[in-house]
C-alpha cells in the first residue's frame, strides 16, 4: 500500500522485534504462572489469534516493502483492514466480557485507550497509503499502540515491579522519533504524533484508573452488558 521502494531496515527490524517482545510476554507469562492462569474463553482465544497474525502481518509486509515486492505487499495490504477491524471489535468484546474482574477499571481503562489510539493510527496509516514515509510509521506505532499486554506479561513473567511495563511502552513509542532523529536530523511528523498520541494514552490512563468519576460511567456504559 505504498508507492515508494524506500525502506530503511530499521522497519523491518524495530517490527520484528515488536511481534518478539508479544510473542515473548505471553508464552513467558503461560510458561512462568501455569496454574494461576484462568481458563481462556472463545473471545480471548479469538482475539490472541488476530493480534498475532497482525504482528506476522506487519512483518511479512516489512519484509516484502524491503523486498521491493510492492504489488504483493498492496494485496496483502487488504489483510490489514480485516485484521483491524477484527481487533477493534474483539478488543471492545474482551472489555465487556471481562468487566467481572477484580481489576475490571484498569483493564477497561487500558483496552480504551489501545483501541482508541490503534484505530487513529491504522486510519492515519491508510490515509496516508500513498506516502510510504508517513505510512510505514504510522503502522509501525499502530502496533506499538497495542503491544501493552504483551509488554505487561513480560514484567509479570520475570515477577519485577509491574509498573515497569508502563515506562518500557512509553521508550517502544519513543524509537521512531529517535531513529528520526539519528537518520535525518529530525522527527518526522508522524513519528511525532504517533508518539504523542500513544503517551497522551498513557497519561490518560494512570490518571483515570482510579477516578471515581471514570468509573461511574464505565458502569453505565459497560457493567451492564457484561452479565
Amino acid at each position: 500500500m505504498v508507492t515508494s521502494t524506500t525502506y530503511p531496515r530499521f522497519f523491518l527490524y524495530f517490527n520484528l522485534l515488536i511481534l518478539i517482545l508479544v510473542c515473548l510476554g505471553f508464552g513467558l507469562n503461560a510458561w512462568t504462572n501455569t496454574e494461576s492462569l484462568p481458563p481462556a474463553s472463545t473471545i480471548v482465544w479469538i482475539h490472541g489469534l488476530i493480534m498475532f497474525s497482525w504482528y506476522v502481518l506487519i512483518v511479512i509486509q516489512s519484509s516484502l516493502i524491503q523486498s521491493r515486492k510492492i504489488n504483493p505487499h498492496r494485496s496483502l495490504g487488504y489483510g490489514s483492514i480485516f485484521l483491524a477491524v477484527g481487533i477493534i471489535i474483539s478488543g471492545l468484546a474482551m472489555t465487556v466480557t471481562h468487566y467481572h474482574r477484580p481489576d475490571a477499571q484498569l483493564f477497561a481503562t487500558i483496552n480504551t485507550f489501545i483501541i482508541l489510539n490503534f484505530t487513529i493510527l491504522y486510519g492515519l496509516a491508510l490515509m496516508y497509503r500513498t506516502r510510504s514515509d508517513y505510512h510505514k510509521r504510522f503502522m509501525t506505532l499502530a502496533s506499538v499502540a497495542a503491544m501493552f499486554p504483551g509488554l505487561g506479561r513480560i514484567v509479570l513473567g520475570l515477577e519485577v515491579n509491574e509498573y515497569l511495563s508502563v515506562p518500557l511502552w512509553m521508550m517502544m513509542a519513543l524509537v521512531p522519533g529517535a531513529y528520526d532523529l539519528a537518520t535525518m536530523k529530525k522527527i518526522h511528523p508522524a513519528s511525532w504524533i504517533g508518539g504523542t498520541l500513544i503517551i497522551i494514552g498513557i497519561g490518560f490512563t494512570l490518571y483515570l484508573i482510579e477516578n471515581e468519576g471514570w468509573k461511574e460511567l464505565l458502569d453505565s456504559l459497560i457493567a451492564t452488558r457484561s452479565r
